[in-house]
């Protein structure tokens, strides 16, 4: 009897292990949502089926998503406690999600790891994704304004490339006198809250100051750079509408501020300027004695969420894509693939190996190290760039004074942003002061 009783219990003893092994050992599969298109998401689903799932056990299963339907998504996700593992965002939402403790601060959570991590962004990187010490994402590429110059109509005229506003000044009058001006099809050159941005960081201001909780478009430097800009507007009649891209091709714009997703467009779509046409750094201004030229930019950053049962395996996941090794692997097949797409890496060392011309990356990295992302601020993403938009159409619209459209938009702006930190200050001293 004792050696059945002995029998039956290494038997039992023998299945407890086995099954706590297979428990153990079960494959992690982690459910990320992408803001991506079809062949871009095939393009990380085959890196990940080559490098990622081999080297680690961890397999991903992906879903494509607009920026529309994530936000929406997201946030109901949030509210019922069926999120996904992983997600990419827009500029500052990992901020607004994670302060409702929807996200997880990486900071916090990885200490060291995440140091080394951000090392390799961009400087100003990381200001959309922080919040009061918290980091909610790490950016894995990014779109910022650059210049794009007709080399050919430069040098027929004999003018010289305005390296800032004020050369520009002096450009435009003569610019006019041949039914040409400076535009572009973005929203880096309309009177819209990302062009006041640039104008406000380019002459020494800041947008959100470092607290969170204040405006800084009522301080001197801020409302030089706000003014600057309206007299474009208003003075040197440049476009306040989008100007089609191909107003550069046929030469109405020979100057064009845009997106450097447009570097691709312009080599693919217009062929008939090919060699007659150059990148260069945003026109700036002198602060301090020194050339600003900052642009703005905004990353596509990747969270993990609160409710994922892998946050490791999910941090694998974010260091194996942001690698160097792998970012510009992805670079490479995507430009293989997709020869007018556009991809341009957060990862500093994987974009000096972007596969364009060594020159035109040159400038590329360059303006990169001099763009910003904007500093999330609790109702910030909407509502505050909505009473940037209206200043500025006051003054264009309306004559309003600049300085005085601008302090007005910066006391609707401190109202919005202490009125949302009071409403949400529940989940900031829940999950930012623990």
């Amino acid at each position: 009897m004792r050696k059945v009783c002995k029998l039956v219990f290494v038997v039992l003893f023998v299945f407890i292990l086995g099954s706590l092994s297979l428990a153990a050992n079960k494959p992690v599969t982690l459910k990320i949502w992408f803001t991506e298109g079809n062949e871009q998401f095939q393009i990380i689903k085959d890196l990940v089926d080559e490098y990622f799932t081999p080297k680690t056990g961890i397999s991903v299963e992906g879903s494509i998503m607009t920026y529309d339907d994530l936000w929406n998504k997201g946030l109901l996700a949030m509210a019922s406690g069926d999120t996904p593992d992983v997600a990419s965002f827009g500029s500052e939402w990992p901020a607004e999600f994670g302060v409702r403790g929807g996200l997880i601060d990486l900071k916090k959570e990885f200490g060291k790891e995440f140091d080394q991590l951000i090392a390799k962004v961009f400087p100003n990187q990381m200001r959309a994704v922080e919040f009061m010490g918290a980091y909610y994402g790490i950016p894995v590429r990014f779109g910022f304004a650059i210049a794009y110059y007709r080399t050919d109509i430069f040098n027929q005229n004999g003018w010289e490339y305005p390296k800032t506003w004020e050369d520009a000044k002096k450009l435009l009058p003569k610019m006019a006198a041949k039914k040409m001006t400076i535009g572009g099809p973005d929203w880096y050159i309309q009177p819209k809250w990302p062009t006041i941005m640039q104008f406000v960081w380019q002459h020494g201001g800041e947008e959100i100051k470092a607290d969170h909780l204040h405006s800084g478009l009522d301080e001197p430097n801020a409302i030089k750079g706000f003014k600057t800009l309206v007299e474009l507007y208003k003075d040197y009649k440049i476009p306040q509408a989008d100007t089609p891209i191909q107003a550069f091709s046929t030469g109405e714009m020979p100057l064009m501020i845009a997106g450097n997703w447009r570097y691709s467009a312009l080599q693919g779509a217009f062929p008939q300027i090919n060699n007659k046409w150059k990148m260069e750094l945003l026109p700036g201004a002198i602060v301090d004695g020194k050339l600003n030229r900052s642009a703005y930019n905004g990353g596509v950053p990747l969270g993990i969420f609160t409710n994922s049962k892998y946050k490791k395996e999910s941090w694998e996941f974010i260091k194996w894509f942001f690698s160097e090794e792998i970012q510009t692997e992805y670079s490479n097949r995507v430009l293989q693939k997709l020869p007018h797409y556009f991809f341009f890496s957060a990862n500093m060392d994987a974009a000096a190996k972007s596969p364009f011309p060594a020159e035109d990356v040159k400038v590329l990295f360059a303006q990169a190290e001099q763009s910003i992302a904007p500093r999330a601020g609790l109702g910030a993403t909407i509502v505050c760039r909505r009473f940037m938009d209206n200043a500025i159409m006051r003054c264009i619209l309306q004559g309003e004074d600049p300085e005085v459209s601008i302090k007005k938009a910066a006391k609707e702006s401190n109202d919005e942003l202490q009125r949302k930190f009071k409403e949400f200050k529940r989940f900031v001293d829940a999950n930012l002061k623990k």
